[in-house]
């Protein structure tokens, strides 16, 4: 015969706001450093794309 399965709604609460919690402070102290990154980043990947793209116009209009 199973057991029932007890979930406790306050534990589970109070373990998630204690792993949120410092993650969120790390996250707002570091912040200018991730937004840096994250700028850098979107601007790599324009620069990926805007590339490729111009590599894909040249050789269609080489093919014609």
């Amino acid at each position: 015969m199973r057991h029932p399965i007890n979930i406790d709604i306050d534990f589970i609460t109070k373990a998630f706001v204690g792993v949120a919690s410092p993650l969120l402070g790390v996250i707002t102290f570091l912040q200018e450093q991730v937004e840096w990154t994250l700028r850098v980043a979107s601007l790599c990947v324009g620069l990926a794309v805007g590339i490729m793209s111009l590599v894909s116009m040249v050789k269609k209009i080489r093919r014609r």
